[in-house]
Order: structure tokens, then sequence, then C-alpha cells
């Protein structure tokens, strides 16, 4: 089985409290992420809840997003914290099918599968913006490249900037 599907059939079959550490390796195929440049690593905590498996810890991952000034491709490290339950599909002890709620759901063979909360956390980490550690320029800010275009929709906007501006003040924004 792979590192981020888990068998939990024994913890289920326990009263709560029970709780065993796994190592979480799942490679970026596998959560579908493609900022990742890596597998998705940590150590989770599986707890037998009365009705669940609370799945807690804390993982790492490698990721390459483009700078907010140049484009390049940055390298940088995610860190996020696992807090997930997971359900059976069908109460194993008192029969019936589970209503799942804002929970997670096992599979049929109590397979505890981690892709989707890996996915989600890795995407939930990605910073909205990141800058290249050296200097770099905006594409448009070199000498021989020209200011980018002005969005038609906002060209009246820009004439009337024009017009308020004197040619010999500069513009903050």
């Amino acid at each position: 089985m792979a590192d981020y599907i888990f068998n939990v059939a024994r913890l289920l079959a326990q009263t709560s409290g029970p709780s065993r550490m796994v190592d979480v390796d799942a490679p970026a195929r596998a959560v579908d992420v493609p900022e990742l440049s890596g597998s998705i690593r940590g150590t989770a905590h599986l707890t037998r809840l009365s009705d669940a498996v609370l799945v807690t810890g804390q993982m790492r991952a490698r990721a390459l997003v483009p700078c907010a000034r140049c484009t390049d491709d940055v390298e940088i490290e995610l860190a996020f914290e696992l807090d997930d339950q997971f359900v059976p599909r069908i109460d194993p002890v008192r029969g019936g099918l589970v209503d799942p709620g804002d929970r997670w759901q096992l599979d049929p063979g109590h397979n505890l599968d981690l892709s989707q909360v890996l996915a989600e956390g890795a995407i939930s980490a990605l910073p909205p913006r990141v800058l290249c550690a050296g200097p770099c320029e905006a594409p448009w800010d070199g000498p021989a490249a020209s200011p980018p275009a002005v969005d038609p929709r906002l060209a009246p906007l820009e004439r009337m900037r024009r017009q308020m501006l004197h040619k010999d003040d500069e513009s903050h924004g």
C-alpha cells in the first residue's frame, strides 16, 4: 500500500482512545498539485474517536511557484498541519450507512486515503505572492521594454490621471 493510504480496520475495532503514528510520503503525482516539486512528507497521528478516526500531523513539501515580479520559478518550502476526521461508510458497531457530514470517508475496505487531504493542505499552504531571493525586474522595467498596455476598460481613467498630473510629477500608483 502507498505511504499515504493506511488501513485502519484494527483501529476501528477498538473503543475510543487508541492511536498509532504513521510516516507519510505522498508523491506529487498522487496528490495532483502541479506546483509540487517533490513528495509531501511528515508524520501523522491516527486516533480512534467514538465514531471516526482523527488524523493530525505536520507535513512538509517543496513547490515551484512563479516570482511575482519576473515570473521565474522560485522553489519554496511548504508546511501545513493535518487535522481531519475520517468516518467509515458502514458503522462497525451498529451497522447501517454513516452520514459523513463535513468529514472524510474511509473506503469500503477501511482504508484511509490522505491524497485529497494532502492536496488541500498543500494548496492552502501556497503563498499568494512569492518574490525571487535576488534582484529581479518586472518584464516591463527593462530599459528597452515598453510599459504594459493599459486595459481598454481603464483607458478613461488613465486619460484622467494624465490630465490631473503635471508632466514633471511622479505617479505613485
